[in-house]
């Protein structure tokens, strides 16, 4: 099962990109119905506070307020049927975060469906990146 996983985070890794590469990729987002969805976004929030210790770090390397990071926590927080963040108060030594046992799954989970997702569009993906200019030609509109 540990390759298994592996397997699947080598996949999804190769799937995401930073910005430089223009090739087609995918981003999923997962529509959870009236609960809210879960997607990239709020999944790398949970794992920068599992790196970092810490909302306020977490949101600053997403270029985030501490505020909003500690409101999509809250959301993430009320969205599953027990918290997937826990959270210390701070004190002489400091508040922080990390993540319970159902944070790591949900995680695991949703770099599974990713993965997944990546091996199943990749000859369809290879065949939009064939469809396209060699340069932009048109400027997106946002």
């Amino acid at each position: 099962m540990q390759g298994h996983k592996r397997h699947h985070k080598q996949i999804a890794a190769a799937s995401r990109t930073d910005g430089a590469d223009l090739s087609p990729n995918l981003t999923i987002r997962v529509n959870l119905g009236k609960y809210g969805a879960l997607g990239p976004g709020k999944i790398s929030l949970m794992e920068l506070i599992s790196r970092h210790g810490s909302i306020s770090s977490a949101g600053k390397e997403m270029g985030m307020s501490y505020r909003r990071a500690w409101l999509l926590v809250d959301e993430i927080n009320h969205t599953f049927r027990e918290p997937l963040v826990e959270t210390q108060m701070g004190g002489p030594g400091g508040g922080g975060a990390r993540l319970t046992k159902l944070g790591r799954d949900i995680i695991s989970r949703y770099r599974a469906i990713e993965g997944a997702a990546a091996v199943a569009s990749a000859a369809d993906l290879r065949a939009l990146k064939a469809s396209l200019p060699s340069t932009p030609t048109t400027t997106k509109l946002t």
